[in-house]
């Protein structure tokens, strides 16, 4: 835990510009709408950008001074936006400056509308000091717009989970950042484990100190470079809000689980509301990004058939939009397993967890009726796998980098599994229609990029 006033540093003078040394995160995109997040910083990169990596301490230790910090700076920004497929100069959409929120960590989000479907945007963050004129900062980056229901265009996305700050593979952040970046998706989905307060330097069992491992990791140039280029979807687990196995209740040191949820849709595009959503991405793929934590029991209820992850009222919405559903793939996005297998021992937080089995039977049962496939992130393994009662098939992307894979073993093979290694890396899905067939592939990687694992699907 760190005192507010280190992390404060360099925040609070006028003298500084306003720059971004976050960049920007592009989220929450549909064919007509999307979400620009922002927040201007003190200096144009980290400071003290020094430290080992590749490594999870045993112990926390001080930390001064602090590396790899972005300190916040007030300030106003303005997004421009355009599609330069216009004859000629492109017409340049515009919105007005907006002074960031210092209570929200320097902060702004940016909601565009009236956008055009299946279309690239280029955008620019401009920023400055308050009450100038100048702007002393421009980030500039892309993002596409997601395609009609109606629309055959061929879909492209990548999937991660579990990137610890100091389990990065190279010192500016995690390879797979630059290898996805080299596939080209139309967007990103990550499913939680962002950032990780209950490890240590520093466990962040306090506010600044929650907001200071946000903003160390996505000052990261890979990181940041990626999310410029690239819409991104964000699910939150456990770590994300406050420790590991974290349920509604729960305090870490001075930080709440209200807060840790508060602190999450602060520091990225994630919506204000409602937490589950479902986007199309044209006539054949639609996802469904599911909420993990905010509706779950105590894992430890007395009651087993009482137990749940989702929430009734997410379950409803789940089916019922299933059910509303005519794309050829469905797409269930989920923090933690559905299918598994998981660890023998130490684990009872997921669907594919002994402790969990009333909810998960009905879940799979539920996705198997609508010839959905799960996608999954939590575990520190890759796999791809059946559920040998329903069929459900699920994908397990893996850890961000070969470091943080653990937890499992090749001993631990089961006959459901179609495939599985111990390392890290990503996962990608490709949508293609050719004809009357429409085919999916399903692509593990390593984090250079390389090919680990690949299944298709034709229907």
């Amino acid at each position: 835990m760190i005192k507010s006033s280190a992390l404060l540093l360099l925040s609070l003078g006028s003298t500084f510009a306003a720059h971004q040394a976050n960049g920007f995160k592009v989220g929450e995109v549909s064919s007509d709408s999307a979400t620009v997040w922002t927040r201007t910083t003190a200096n144009a990169e980290a400071i003290h950008q020094v430290g080992k990596f590749n490594f999870f301490p045993k112990k926390d230790e001080p930390l001064n001074p602090l590396p790899w910090q972005a300190p916040g700076q007030t300030g106003e920004v303005k997004i421009i936006y355009y599609t330069g497929q216009e004859v000629g100069r492109p017409v340049k959409n515009e919105t007005p400056w907006m002074s960031v929120d210092s209570d929200k960590d320097f902060t702004k989000k940016f909601n565009l509308k009236k956008l055009q479907p299946n279309t690239t945007y280029a955008v620019e963050v401009h920023s400055r000091k308050p009450g100038q004129t100048k702007t002393t900062a421009i980030r500039k980056g892309s993002f596409k717009t997601a395609p009609l229901a109606t629309s055959t265009t061929e879909v492209n996305f990548n999937v991660i989970t579990c990137q610890g700050f100091h389990r990065r593979d190279t010192n500016h952040g995690h390879q797979i950042y630059d290898s996805m970046l080299k596939q080209n998706p139309d967007f990103l989905v990550h499913t939680g484990d962002v950032i990780y307060y209950d490890k240590p330097l520093p466990y962040a069992k306090d506010v600044p100190t929650a907001r200071y491992k946000w903003n160390r990791i996505y000052a990261l140039p890979k990181l940041r470079n990626f999310h410029q280029n690239v819409s991104c979807y964000y699910l939150k687990d456990d770590h994300d809000v406050l420790k590991n196995d974290a349920w509604p209740g729960q305090t870490y040191g001075e930080l709440t689980f209200a807060k840790g949820l508060s602190i999450y849709r602060e520091q990225t595009p994630f919506p204000e509301k409602t937490p589950y959503r479902t986007f199309r991405w044209g006539r054949d793929v639609q996802i469904w990004l599911m909420e993990g934590r905010d509706f779950r029991t105590p894992n430890n209820l007395d009651i087993a058939s009482e137990r749940s992850i989702w929430g009734k009222q997410q379950l409803t919405w789940l089916s019922n939009t299933l059910t509303a559903s005519d794309a050829t793939f469905k797409f269930i996005l989920t923090p933690t397993p559905i299918v598994g297998p998981d660890r023998a021992k130490g684990k009872n937080d997921n669907h594919a967890n002994a402790s969990h089995k009333f909810e998960g039977d009905k879940v799979r049962a539920l996705l198997a009726q609508h010839d959905a496939i799960s996608i999954c992130g939590d575990r520190h393994w890759q796999y791809a796998s059946f559920d040998p009662i329903t069929t459900l098939k699920e994908f397990a992307c893996g850890p961000a980098s070969d470091i943080h894979s653990r937890g499992y073993s090749m001993k631990e093979r089961k006959k459901n599994h179609k495939y599985l290694k111990i390392c890290g890396g990503f996962f990608q899905v490709q949508v293609k229609r050719t004809g009357d067939k429409v085919t999916a592939s399903f692509t593990h990687h390593a984090p250079d990029g390389s090919l680990n694992n690949k299944e298709t699907i034709t229907r």
